[in-house]
């Protein structure tokens, strides 16, 4: 349990500035000045988005259960939407409910009175937001070309709807919609375009940055353990044993530290990775046989390599994390510890036995975030395709 005194507060979060501005913008951060307590306004905000994203779902999830009830003939590519929606709903309903836990993980890994800044802070904060900004970047893009392509087949997609008697009004839109009145007039499908656009994009995009949260909190904890891996070595060099104790006990203490970050990151993300890889198997098998099938490829190629994306950046994270483990037992072994007096002995073996406990995200029943489980996830889907 972590306990932080009011005035704590006072020091602002100096890392993922562009990741928290990505999910303010969407509704599902609070303001700068208020993360960290935030009232009834951040509320509102999240019921705004619940608001404007679960209108459209409710909309998509009502012509889905129609077509399947009509015996229509459904789009594989209808599927994949469901999937994604609901699968999303459950990774940020997770991330919402671990809000404060995360604020006071990116609060304390910007507090560096303890032990001093990590070297390098500045230099990876600032590519991990240049990182940032590209994902945010993607998203729109390929939100902006799928909604495109969907716009140049409204025709085609009318006309088919008219030969078979069936519900077309959605046509155009980037995802099929229960819609019971005419649309394809001025100014109203021009409206609700922006509208679907809008929605599609604030919820659709969100497996990006939370993948990428856990990938850029692990990345600031890899900067500490490097930090105390040359402070172990320059602390065991030191020939004076007066100063190598009590240099090793603050080793000891910023030690303990990196696991209690490790520990609450892999909490705080626990269930959102849950979600993530128990959906996006599923996701890209559904894309990669709307793919196989010739359906709407050149969006559907942009839709799966999304969640791929999405999926490679957390394994990523997670792999760094994890090769970590090696890097503090790798700088003790490397000295002459056990050639020393037998406190410093002692001190050094205590922090060999914590250096077992491995630094890693675990993703539900599925494991720990690596890259062999992406490849797994990338097997699962193969499976599933080969299934249908």
């Amino acid at each position: 349990m972590v306990c932080h005194e009011n005035n704590s507060f006072k020091d602002k979060i100096k890392i993922a500035a562009v990741t928290r501005k990505i999910l303010q913008y969407s509704l599902l951060w609070p303001k700068d000045d208020t993360e960290l307590n935030p009232g009834i306004e951040y509320k509102l905000k999240v019921f705004g988005f619940f608001l404007i994203t679960g209108t459209m779902s409710l909309l998509n999830t009502i012509h889905f259960v129609l077509v399947i009830k009509n015996k229509e003939d459904l789009d594989i590519e209808e599927v994949a939407v469901i999937i994604a929606t609901y699968g999303t709903y459950y990774m940020v309903c997770a991330y919402i409910n671990n809000q404060h836990n995360l604020a006071l993980l990116l609060h304390d890994l910007s507090d560096f009175k303890k032990f001093g800044k990590p070297p390098g802070f500045d230099k990876k904060n600032k590519q991990l937001n240049f990182y940032s900004k590209l994902i945010v970047l993607y998203s729109l893009l390929a939100v902006g070309f799928y909604a495109y392509m969907r716009y140049l087949d409204r025709d085609t997609c009318r006309a088919t709807h008219a030969a078979k008697k069936t519900n077309g009004n959605f046509c155009g839109l980037i995802t099929p919609l229960w819609i019971p009145v005419k649309t394809d007039y001025f100014p109203v499908f021009q409206l609700l375009f922006i509208y679907v656009f809008i929605a599609v994009h604030m919820l659709v995009k969100m497996g990006m940055p939370i993948s990428f949260s856990a990938l850029e909190i692990a990345h600031h904890i890899i900067l500490r353990i490097n930090h105390l891996k040359d402070m172990i070595i320059e602390c065991l060099k030191n020939k004076n044993d007066e100063q190598r104790s009590a240099n090793l006990k603050i080793c000891i203490l910023y030690h303990n530290e990196i696991l209690n970050l490790t520990a609450r990151l892999d909490k705080t993300f626990y269930h959102c990775m849950f979600g993530h890889f128990a959906l996006t198997g599923a996701i890209c098998a559904v894309l990669e046989k709307q793919i196989v099938d010739g359906y709407n490829v050149y969006a559907g190629v942009v839709h799966f390599a999304g969640w791929i994306l999405a999926l490679l950046l957390g394994c990523v994270g997670g792999q760094h994390l994890l090769d970590a483990s090696e890097v503090i037992p790798g700088a003790i072994w490397s000295s002459n510890w056990y050639m020393m007096p037998a406190k410093v002995q002692k001190d050094v073996l205590f922090m060999l036995v914590n250096s077992q406990n491995k630094f890693f995200i675990r993703t539900g029943p599925f494991g720990m975030l690596c890259l062999p489980l992406f490849v797994s996830v990338l097997k699962a889907s193969y499976s599933i395709l080969c299934m249908f």
